[in-house]
């Protein structure tokens, strides 16, 4: 990718762990929040019912002094939160046709692999796995692939999330197992219109497959997503393309190219950059003042920048 130049960062807080990526981009650049280009609210945010008082808050404590904030929300919730001239949301749950111009899709960075798996063999049948709680929005894309006599199907049903034992190493490592011993993972959403599978699916180097339920893919403008994997409107559809795509040859390419977009998009040592390249790209760092209000901006700004702020 292009060497995207540093931007000016204020935080009124310590990063948290969870923005880790943050603090280890080349991109970032620490600043005092009279002279950064960003404010960036410290954590992820979490809390679904106080979400909206919550950017209420943000976008009319740095209004008056004209400066763009950058928040990181991760909740299922696929709800309009409104328009905030001031704020930037990273959400990892929303419907591409609701989603405003300040808000960009945020990309599941924990839990990948640092190194992908091998290429998978070549098999006679297209091997399919998952492994995970059935909910709604996954029952029939693997009831359509587990009744296909065309497919090789290796799936682990859990009853819970994560088994009820999110933080189980046997768990954890059979769900990875189960990526690591095929070569296509079904990956549709869970309760938010998202799918963590699916970028660690990626970071594995394997092919997701998953329904598109009004899903927008993050960088779509520059990952041409329809040629790397398998993202259609129905679950028969998926198991179509499943199968031209193994009876062409063209699995291990794919796998290949799997892991490529996630190296230079998805990973945390280039997501962060590639993030501010695509703030810069659409403009969303301008603050849009009216003639109005410039002249009194000025001496307010001066004196607001006096005071702590915490974001």
């Amino acid at each position: 990718m292009k060497t995207v130049a540093p931007i000016k960062i204020y935080h009124a807080e310590p990063l948290d762990g969870t923005l880790f990526f943050v603090a280890q981009s080349s991109t970032y650049q620490p600043a005092s929040l009279e002279d950064c280009e960003l404010v960036l609210y410290h954590d992820l945010y979490k809390d679904a019912k106080q979400v909206g008082k919550f950017l209420k808050q943000i976008s009319e404590k740095y209004k008056p002094l004209g400066k763009k904030v950058l928040i990181f929300v991760m909740l299922d919730d696929e709800s309009d939160y409104g328009h905030f001239d001031n704020l930037i949301l990273l959400r990892v749950s929303a419907r591409a046709s609701k989603l405003r111009d300040h808000e960009i899709i945020l990309p599941y960075l924990w839990e990948g692999r640092e190194e992908p798996y091998p290429l998978s063999p070549k098999s006679e049948l297209p091997v399919i796995g998952f492994c995970g709680l059935l909910s709604k929005h996954r029952k029939k894309l693997v009831n359509v692939f587990l009744k296909s006599k065309q497919v090789s199907s290796d799936f682990l049903v859990r009853k819970k999330f994560w088994g009820g034992k999110p933080h189980d190493k046997s768990l954890i490592n059979e769900f990875f197992d189960n990526i690591e011993n095929t070569q296509f993972t079904l990956s549709n959403r869970g309760a938010g219109n998202f799918s963590m599978r699916f970028y660690q699916v990626l970071s594995c180097g394997r092919i997701p497959v998953l329904v598109n339920t009004n899903m927008l893919l993050p960088f779509s403008d520059k990952i041409a997503w329809n040629e790397i994997l398998i993202f259609e409107d129905d679950a028969k559809t998926c198991l179509q393309r499943t199968l031209q795509i193994h009876e062409q040859g063209l699995t291990q390419e794919l796998q290949l190219k799997c892991r490529q977009v996630y190296d230079d998009f998805l990973s945390p040592t280039v997501y962060f950059s590639q993030l501010i390249a695509e703030i810069k790209h659409r403009s969303l760092l301008q603050v849009h003042q009216t003639e109005k209000n410039k002249n009194s901006f000025s001496g307010l700004a001066s004196h607001l920048y006096k005071k702590l702020f915490k974001a």
